[in-house]
């Protein structure tokens, strides 16, 4: 006899081989550690170099500014010649109190482009520009380097940058103080842009003073795109320290984590740049040992595969056959056999499901009789409810009322004016009589043949069997019936229905506490051929958790000695058996609404006049 446990000892063979892709695995990590440290190393190179290329272009920017404002100094009447600064459109100087002492701009290219002065960004916000400056070189210790920087695009095909920096007049005599002017210059941002290139796989973004985007070489960016929404970097930005490089890996959750290098300038009053690689990019150096890898696994895999194939299928020819029977034993199909082929734990486990099937096969059985004890059981309790109340009412006088009402009819001529009522009497007497007679039939026990009912007439049958207990319990009973009362005709057992209306009617009776109204109605659908039974009472409600359990057996929320807890749970499967459904609506402290909803029969006959569903 083979046991399992030596064909696990096949399957543990198996992990072994395992081991060596972990061994190559590990292999991988070592050589992406090396990448990664080599790929810090050039990317604060890189950072380096586009940071000095920067700070170039900006110090050649603020040699001409500085170069007009020694002109103007010079010469208040000084004009501007525009081959000299091809790349300006505007320049202002303001005063420490922040007049404006001096201004030019470049008409003729603004007007080429459809722009004017009193457009660009700097002119409209020169005050508040002014005060940012002023509160920077207030705060240096180092006055005569401080300069910001602004994306200042207007047209996505002509990007421009404000630059704004700190201009100093030399004091007139000795122990005074030099005197603060701020120069503002609007400047385009081709020759910018194109000093700055990041290699292939990278993305460089510059960050202006106010965090917005300056400038970036990511595909389809849009200098008039200002606004860098990127936490991450955000985050990473905020611990950096004046003129220190960074190199961090952020995660992203939509997209791969990355490479970033991060530089903030001393001067530019916050300008940062972002070096971004993916780690999509560095991959490229691992391709010969995963290649070498692959062929290493490949082999180890045709070998692991033929073993596992070897040994597996003594394991899972068995195993198949008993997940075939499990699938049909879910179904509710208890039957067939696995066929025990062997006597190992496989063999015993289908010895066992066997065993198994045979065991469910006779509980099933043993259900369906307890499910019908159940339904004959709830019946009997609902009646014995109602016959607590009518016996008393009923039994003794019923005989003795209809007696000498008949006896009285006897006796007396046809022309007495007391006839009349001695019949109202009679009749009375026979209704009470009808009630007791569908009472009775109400509880006795039959089989549950289907068969075409009138379902206004079995919820009118239904209502009349617990009026006068409704009545006498002072709750106010309502009925509407959908077209008029006419005969709408179902597929049904009368006395099934009967017992569901009863249990809805008494729940009610309870909930309400012996106050309010219960409102029994049926409305007809023709359009999907269907009618509803509605039976709504204004009692306390139900919480939704009461509400999501209210159909399970055993449960309920009455006293001890006032409920079963099976009166609904019999209740929806006598309804589904019938191809219908029950539906509640309750809130706490607003009443409840069940609804019962059964397929209308028109096989054999018309189908009843038309009318909307209430």
């Amino acid at each position: 006899m083979r046991s399992i446990r030596v064909k696990l000892i096949a399957v543990v063979l198996l992990i072994a081989f395992s081991g060596l892709a972990a061994v190559v695995l590990s292999s991988l990590t070592i050589v992406r550690d090396s990448q990664h440290s080599i790929v810090e190393n050039a990317n604060i190179q890189v950072s380096d170099l586009v940071s000095k290329s920067i700070l170039a272009q900006i110090s050649e920017y603020r040699r001409k500014i500085e170069f007009v404002f020694n002109s103007w100094k010079a010469n208040p009447s000084v004009k501007i010649e525009q081959g000299l600064f091809p790349d300006y459109l505007w320049v202002g100087f303001y005063d420490a109190k922040g007049k404006s002492v001096f201004e030019w701009s470049a008409d003729d290219k603004l007007k080429e482009q459809g722009l004017s002065r009193e457009l660009l960004i700097g002119y409209k916000n020169r005050d508040e520009l002014f005060q940012e400056i002023k509160r920077q070189v207030l705060g240096l210790k180092v006055k005569k380097n401080t300069w910001m920087i602004f994306n200042s695009s207007i047209k996505t095909l002509f990007p421009t940058f404000l630059l704004a920096t700190a201009l100093f007049q030399p004091a007139a005599a000795e122990g005074e103080d030099e005197i603060l002017y701020v120069g503002f210059a609007e400047i385009q941002a081709e020759r910018l842009y194109a000093s700055i290139q990041a290699r292939r796989g990278q993305e460089l973004t510059l960050i202006d003073s106010h965090q917005n985007v300056l400038l970036s070489t990511r595909e389809k960016w849009d200098p008039s795109e200002i606004v860098f929404n990127d936490d991450e970097v955000m985050k990473a930005v905020g611990d950096l320290k004046l003129g220190k490089p960074s190199f961090v890996t952020l995660d992203y959750p939509k997209e791969e984590s990355k490479f970033t290098s991060l530089y903030k300038f001393e001067e530019g009053g916050g300008l940062t740049l972002v070096l971004q690689e993916p780690f999509s990019g560095l991959r490229s150096g691992e391709k010969q040992i995963q290649t070498r890898s692959m062929m290493i696994a490949l082999i180890v895999l045709i070998f692991t595969v033929n073993l596992l194939i070897f040994f597996g299928n003594s394991i899972t020819a068995p195993l198949l056959q008993l997940m075939k029977m499990m699938e049909k034993a879910g179904k509710g199909e208890f039957t067939g056999r696995i066929k025990v082929a062997s006597k190992d734990e496989i063999g015993r486990l289908a010895t066992m499901f066997n065993k198994m099937l045979n065991d469910l096969r006779e509980r099933e059985d043993e259900i369906e009789n307890a499910k019908s004890r159940l339904i004959q059981s709830e019946k009997m309790s609902a009646f014995g409810q109602m016959s607590a109340g009518i016996a008393h009412e009923v039994k003794n006088p019923l005989a003795g009322i209809l007696g000498y009402a008949q006896m009285s009819k006897k006796k007396l001529d046809a022309s007495s004016e007391v006839l009349p009522y001695v019949e109202i009497i009679e009749k009375e007497a026979l209704r009470c009589k009808e009630i007791v007679e569908n009472l009775m039939r109400f509880a006795r026990q039959e089989k549950a043949n289907l068969t075409r009912i009138d379902i206004n007439k079995a919820v009118k049958d239904s209502v009349r069997l617990v009026e006068h207990q409704m009545s006498i319990s002072g709750i106010k009973l309502v009925q509407m019936f959908a077209l008029e009362g006419a005969p709408i005709w179902i597929k049904g057992n009368s006395n099934q229905v009967q017992q569901v209306m009863m249990n809805l009617m008494l729940n009610a009776q309870q909930a309400m506490e012996n106050k309010g109204s219960l409102t029994v109605s049926t409305h007809y659908d023709q359009e999907n051929q269907k009618v509803l039974i509605m039976v709504s009472d204004t009692g306390m409600g139900m919480s939704d958790e009461v509400k999501a359990r209210i159909f399970e057996p055993f449960y309920t929320t009455k006293g001890v000695g006032k409920g079963t807890g099976l009166g609904l749970s019999v209740s929806i499967g006598i309804i589904k058996d019938h191809g219908g459904n029950i539906e509640v609506e309750s809130s706490p402290g607003k009443g409840t609404t069940f609804t019962i909803t059964l397929p209308c029969d028109t096989q054999e006959a018309e189908a009843p006049p038309t009318e909307n569903v209430a």
